[in-house]
């Protein structure tokens, strides 16, 4: 089993998704205070405009016979209504002797000058008429500006948080899209096996990941070689020592014959240690044949087992021992498990087969010495991380090339009654593309 990469990596698209949502945001407030200042400036210069426009109307009409319109007291008729623009005509005595429906009795400013002016509560504009006799004022509540500017300038700023909301939503929803290709070349990569003859990715669909791919398919090209070359050396050299290791074991065969007593059992061990050469040989045969197929076939566990050439440990199987499997490669891994644990001083193991839908489970456990706490670990450790051979050694790093090839995994372990050691094979329970 190797070891998943850290969820706490950075994510790209989270990333890029925060910096779109403050950059959309932060744009949007700038746009909305910018159109906010500029608004209320312009607002305040058409309301003045307004206010000044008005008055020059009610001026020329005020003009026409200003000593009738002098002697007129009061208000002006007219219906009840809501005004906008208030207006007064001040006289010689300075007080109010004509004015709108809605304008105070009092005048609104005391100022004698053309112009703007600001009067509590309201914005004046003063207009002297001709002969400087009256004083027209034509005013506008500070309260109908103030409503104005804030209805226009909120709505602005409404509208324009709304339009960086917008943008922030389509530009997240469009990052998803564009990211798409990478989720889906992420997918390829995990079902994309290197080591198939002329694998090839396919076809990137954005011009950014075609650098990616390349270099992905090169890289798959230059492992194919280096796999092959290690294949056809790996075998050669098997082949190239099975020869000498068969006639070396014939003759320590005919020395134990011939040898006296004392030196029997160390031409003995010198044959046994010849004998897990020639099954290690056996092995790599198996292993780096050429092309490096599997040959998948469905086999009784008990009756492979019983083929094995292992010597002082009996072998109980337990479970159904019917598997599918390549049985060189697995009676190899196997025939390594059960001598680690007869050079362990175990004497019996037990074989337990466990399945599920997709998965067989071969525990096989020994009543031997075991390993250390410290040892188990950096074993577990090589394993889970494919670093470590030396940690391993040959025989449990054969295990785990097996098991790899069969699309699973070994796991090494302490049995649970204190006593041996525990190997477990996680093995595919069909070949893939498998069809009952």
């Amino acid at each position: 089993m190797r070891p998943q990469l850290s969820v706490d990596l950075p994510s790209i698209r989270v990333r890029l998704t925060r910096w779109i949502m403050a950059i959309s945001m932060a744009g949007g407030l700038l746009l909305a205070l910018t159109v906010g200042v500029l608004l209320h400036e312009t607002l305040d210069e058409l309301l003045d405009d307004g206010l000044q426009e008005s008055a020059e109307v009610l001026y020329g009409l005020l003009s026409q016979d200003q000593d009738l319109i002098l002697r007129h007291r009061g208000m002006l008729p007219a219906p009840s209504h809501e005004e906008g623009l208030v207006w007064q005509l001040i006289g010689r005595d300075g007080e109010v002797a004509l004015r709108s429906h809605r304008a105070p009795t009092q005048p609104l400013t005391a100022s004698r000058a053309s112009g703007f002016s600001d009067a509590p509560l309201w914005r004046v504009y003063s207009l002297p008429l001709p002969q400087g006799e009256a004083m027209l004022h034509v005013a506008q509540s500070e309260d109908h500006r103030h409503h104005a500017q804030l209805w226009t300038v909120g709505g602005s700023l409404a509208l324009a948080l709304l339009i960086g909301w917008l943008t922030m939503v389509w530009l997240n929803v469009r990052l998803r899209a564009e990211l798409k290709p990478l989720q889906e070349l992420s997918e390829a990569v995990r079902g994309f096996d290197p080591l198939q003859p002329g694998a090839k990715l396919p076809q990137p669909a954005r011009a950014e990941l075609v650098p990616m791919v390349v270099a992905l398919n090169d890289l798959a090209e230059r492992l194919l070689a280096r796999v092959a070359h290690e294949r056809a050396f790996a075998a050669h050299a098997a082949h190239a020592l099975r020869t000498p290791l068969a006639g070396i074991d014939m003759q320590l065969a005919v020395a134990l014959r011939e040898a006296p007593a004392a030196l029997q059992p160390r031409l003995l061990q010198t044959r046994e240690a010849a004998a897990r050469l020639r099954r290690v040989t056996t092995a790599l045969i198996s292993l780096f044949r050429a092309g490096g197929q599997m040959n998948w076939q469905q086999v009784h566990l008990k009756e492979l087992v019983a083929t094995l050439p292992v010597r002082g440990v009996t072998v109980t199987v337990q479970g159904d021992d019917l598997v599918w499997c390549d049985p060189d490669l697995l009676s190899a891994a196997l025939l390594n498990v059960l001598d680690n644990a007869a050079r362990h001083q175990a004497t019996h193991v037990t074989l337990v087969v466990n399945a599920d839908e997709r998965h067989i489970v071969l525990d096989v456990r020994d009543d031997g010495e075991g390993m250390s706490a410290e040892r188990l670990e950096a074993v577990q450790h090589a394993l889970q991380t494919g670093q470590g051979e030396d940690v391993l050694g040959l025989g449990l790093t054969l295990v785990d090339l097996v098991a790899r090839n069969h699309g699973g995994h070994v796991q090494v372990s302490a049995c649970a009654e204190g006593a041996g050691c525990r190997v477990t094979l996680t093995l595919l329970r069909h070949p893939a593309g498998w069809r009952a």
